[in-house]
């Protein structure tokens, strides 16, 4: 997760611009937290490629194997294991929300519905409990715009 999106946080604060000592390491764990949403959102993208991304400590705690993993067979192993990688993200959005508050005060919308977008897909996927097997998790052009929207106004 560092090496994908903390990094581009970790640039984008840089753009946004920011003057506390605080902000790049809360502009590390939002990228976590967005790398994480994708990984969630991609397994089985991922999985027809060959490729995993959610530590195998974590397949092995939840008695998911990575076959399961990749085609959703996974029954309540992989329901658990994906309802504690969404927490682990929320968390992650959690502990970086003061960093809206720390970029320029011209960028701050963009952060917010950069970060509403993304814990949007965590909600949807909570809510097809868990299924990114059966159609891509995503947001209409009209909820993106809507989130947008809410951002300006803030």
């Amino acid at each position: 997760c560092y090496q994908v999106a903390s990094v581009v946080g970790l640039t984008t604060i840089h753009i946004f611009g920011f003057e506390s000592p605080e902000a790049p390491a809360l502009a590390e764990q939002c990228g976590v937290a967005f790398q994480l949403t994708n990984i969630l959102r991609d397994i089985q993208e991922d999985a027809a490629r060959g490729r995993i991304y959610l530590p195998l400590e974590d397949l092995r705690r939840f008695g998911v194997t990575e076959e399961q993993l990749a085609t959703g067979s996974g029954g309540s192993e992989l329901v658990r294991l994906m309802s504690f990688e969404v927490a682990r993200a929320r968390s992650y959005y959690d502990r970086s929300m003061p960093l809206i508050d720390l970029v320029r005060r011209p960028s701050r919308p963009a952060l917010r519905a950069l970060i509403g977008i993304y814990s949007r897909l965590l909600d949807r996927i909570e809510r097809r409990n868990y299924d990114v097997y059966s159609t891509r998790v995503s947001l209409s052009g009209l909820e993106k715009s809507w989130v947008v929207l809410r951002a300006l106004i803030k």
